[in-house]
C-alpha cells in the first residue's frame, strides 16, 4: 500500500473512528459484513462477475447518482454556514460530473454504448432508494440529512480499499475499484464525515435517533442496489 492509499485509509477509519460517525458506523457493522460477502462484491476481485449484472449495475447507478445530488444539493441549502453550503454544493457539482463520466468511459470498455445507460429505467430497488434519500432530506434536518446521504459516500470508499487490497483480474472492474479506493476520494468523503460530525455534535436526542436510522437505512439499500445488480432486478409487471 502506498503512503496515498494508507492516508485514504485512515481518512475513512470506520468502527474506530471517533466522534458521532464512528458511532454510526459501529451500528452498521453487520450491514457491510454482508456487504463485503455479497458475490457481486467478491465477484469484482474473482473477474467471475458477469459483465452483465455490471452494465446492470452502472445503468442503475447512472440513474441514483442524478437524483443523489439533488439531495447533497439540497443540504446545502439547510447547511448553518454558507461555508458548508459551498462545500455541500461543490460536491455535488464535481459528484455528477465525474461519476456520469465514470459510467460511460466504464460502460465503452465493457464494449457497450455509453448512449444507452439513458435509455434503462430505474428499477425497483433503485428508484425506493432514491426516493428514500430524497424524502428523508427534504422532510429533515441539516444533519439527518447528510446522515442519509453518508452511506452511499462512505460505503463505496470503505468497498473500494477492502477491494484494492486483492485487486481484479478484469481491468474494467479493477478501474471501478481504483476510483473508490483512491486518495482524491477518500478525501471528498473525509470532508464530509468532518462536516458530520460536526452537525452530530449535541445533537437532540429525536434528531440523532432519526439520523442514526436514516444512516442504517440507507447502508441496507447499498446491499440491496448490489444485490438488485446481481439479480439484474426488473419490475415484475
Amino acid at each position: 500500500m502506498t503512503s496515498a492509499q494508507t492516508s485514504a485509509a485512515q481518512a475513512l477509519g470506520a468502527a474506530d473512528r471517533p466522534g458521532w460517525t464512528g458511532q454510526l458506523w459501529a451500528g452498521i457493522a453487520g450491514t457491510y459484513a454482508a456487504i463485503l460477502e455479497h458475490p457481486f462484491i467478491q465477484g469484482l476481485t474473482s473477474g467471475d462477475l458477469p459483465p452483465e449484472a455490471f452494465y446492470h449495475y452502472l445503468a442503475q447507478d447512472e440513474h441514483y447518482v442524478y437524483e443523489f445530488v439533488r439531495a447533497v444539493g439540497l443540504i446545502g441549502v439547510k447547511a448553518p454556514t454558507t461555508g458548508v453550503a459551498r462545500v455541500l454544493t461543490r460536491h455535488a457539482a464535481n459528484g455528477l460530473a465525474a461519476e456520469s463520466t465514470l459510467h460511460q468511459e466504464l460502460v465503452a470498455d465493457l464494449g457497450g454504448d455509453p448512449a444507452a445507460l439513458a435509455q434503462i429505467q430505474p428499477g425497483p430497488t433503485t428508484q425506493a432508494y432514491a426516493n428514500y434519500v430524497l424524502a428523508a432530506v427534504f422532510r429533515g434536518g441539516y444533519a439527518e440529512g447528510l446522515a442519509a446521504v453518508l452511506p452511499c459516500l462512505w460505503i463505496y470508499g470503505r468497498v473500494g480499499q477492502h477491494l484494492h487490497e486483492h485487486g481484479s483480474p478484469n481491468p474494467v472492474y479493477q478501474r471501478w475499484i481504483d476510483t473508490y479506493a483512491g486518495p482524491e476520494y477518500a478525501g471528498e468523503v473525509a470532508e464530509v464525515l468532518g462536516l458530520a460530525d460536526q452537525a452530530g455534535h449535541d445533537l437532540p436526542a429525536g434528531q440523532e435517533s432519526r439520523a442514526r436510522a436514516h444512516f442504517e437505512t440507507g447502508a441496507r439499500y447499498e446491499w440491496m442496489f448490489w444485490d438488485a445488480a446481481y439479480r439484474r432486478e426488473s419490475w415484475p409487471i
